[in-house]
């Protein structure tokens, strides 16, 4: 019971900062849809993907060991200054060799907004690594208004840049930038950090110990670069960039759910490393993961069934098309929640060479189908191609996990949920105001039926209170 209450309290603290972020992220979507062209939409939107990914390579991942090493030492302050130092060093070697790079490409190449985007990496850089040194102190509330600063800021700064400015799609980079900035002194300033940071601590040993862990994240950051950026690549290489503009735009929906997973992963991860040695782990992994993944089936039938009714709202006529490809992505997100809570058992064991050997197969598949089906069905082969490379990477990570821990998951429940959502999906392509309706209030009753006992139990524990 502590192990639940713990799980929640960290996900809850993580999903109002995370969350209220990813709203705000949503306001976006009327600003870039009504004030910027598709085409640059599309343009910088496969820059900021291509950069979100390159970043955590340049500082050789070790923003995942930041989080991993520090969970094992929270409570001995020597053990925390000798990780941290030696964390720093790395991303100081790693900063110093970028700042070099970028100063010769700045010379050398000449591309659209190339110094907004080697501003953006060396931001980045730094604004990832100490968001995570927070997180793995156990300052969860720390890193949720961390993430909340950085959304809000990005919001404020492109709204100006954008409609007071008349700034372009370049706008986005400048604000993401600014942000960061804004909300690396916020961590500097509320953790001080930096009284963590002894150089006498440095040693070649505890460096090698973390990039052991962390490098072998590097191929598992470029497998998700292949499964993540080839779709983008590929739809813009052959259909254009106007159609990576729809494509994004059917993408945001299902990003919601993935963002929505990341902070309950988040928390995840946590619980998993601190209950590894439990006697009872199997039996308490397997109910969280049971627990969570009938949680994401409710919130994407949700989602499925309230987008007819605001979809023309939020989105503008030029992208209204995007429509008929979100309900298959919703789908495959919830697939990639299975094998992200599998991957965080990785996590946990301290595995990093299966996640990266896991991830690199559903890579493969995932540019095999897109390249093969490109041609034929159009952007269909992104949504396909994603759908079937997560199934994938999901069913190898849950024959492999078995090998470590007994996993009994429920998956009657999970195909009963998925003819549930299909059901929903049919309703939404009607499109119909009274469907739509109709859909809602079954919805309603459905999650009343499932979750009795908790909305019961939710509506004591607020009477007592």
């Amino acid at each position: 019971m502590e192990r639940n209450e713990e799980f929640v309290k960290n996900t809850a603290i993580l999903f109002l900062g995370k969350f209220s972020a990813q709203i705000i992220a949503f306001l976006f979507l009327p600003l870039y849809t009504y004030f910027l062209e598709s085409k640059d939409f599309g343009y910088v939107d496969l820059l900021q993907t291509y950069i979100t990914l390159l970043v955590p390579i340049i500082t050789l991942r070790i923003d995942s060991a930041v989080f991993r090493f520090l969970v094992d030492c929270r409570n001995n302050e020597e053990k925390k200054k000798k990780n941290i130092s030696n964390i720093i060093y790395i991303l100081f070697f790693s900063f110093a060799i970028v700042l070099v790079v970028s100063v010769i490409i700045a010379f050398v190449f000449n591309f659209k907004y190339k110094y907004e985007i080697i501003f953006n990496i060396i931001v980045l850089m730094i604004s990832n690594v100490l968001i995570q040194v927070l997180r793995g102190l156990g300052n969860n509330r720390g890193y949720a208004c961390a993430s909340i600063i950085i959304a809000l800021s990005t919001f404020i700064i492109n709204t100006l840049l954008i409609l007071q400015f008349n700034y372009g799609a370049n706008s986005i980079l400048i604000s993401s930038s600014l942000a960061n900035i804004i909300c690396i002194i916020y961590v500097l300033l509320s953790s001080k950090i930096y009284k963590y940071i002894d150089l006498d601590l440095i040693n070649k040993k505890t460096s090698l110990e973390i990039l052991e862990y962390s490098v072998p994240m590097i191929p598992n950051a470029l497998s998700w670069w292949v499964i993540n950026v080839s779709d983008r690549t590929i739809i813009s290489v052959f259909l254009g960039t106007a159609l990576n503009g729809i494509y994004t735009v059917s993408c945001k929906f299902s990003n919601v759910i993935n963002s929505v997973f990341l902070v309950v992963n988040m928390s995840w991860q946590e619980n998993a490393s601190l209950h590894l040695n439990d006697k009872d782990r199997s039996l308490y992994f397997s109910n969280i993961i049971n627990k969570i993944m009938t949680l994401f089936f409710f919130v994407s039938s949700w989602l499925v069934v309230v987008l007819p009714l605001v979809y023309d709202v939020v989105i503008g006529g030029e992208y209204r098309t995007s429509y008929i490809y979100v309900p298959l992505l919703l789908y495959a997100n919830i697939v990639n929640v299975l094998s992200g809570l599998l991957g965080s058992i990785y996590v946990a064991l301290k595995k990093t060479k299966q996640i990266a050997y896991t991830t690199f197969i559903s890579a493969i598949v995932n540019l095999f189908v897109d390249l093969a089906l490109i041609k034929f069905i159009g952007i269909w082969a992104a949504v396909i191609s994603t759908l079937v490379s997560y199934i994938a990477i999901c069913v190898y990570r849950y024959v492999d996990c078995k090998k470590y821990i007994n996993l009994k998951l429920d998956f009657k429940k999970y195909f009963t949920l998925s003819i549930i959502f299909i059901s929903f999906s049919v309703i939404y392509f009607y499109n119909t105001i009274a469907a739509s309706v109709a859909g809602l209030l079954l919805m309603c009753v459905l999650t009343f039926v499932i979750y009795k006992k908790d909305i019961k139990s939710g509506l004591k524990y607020i009477i007592k209170k």
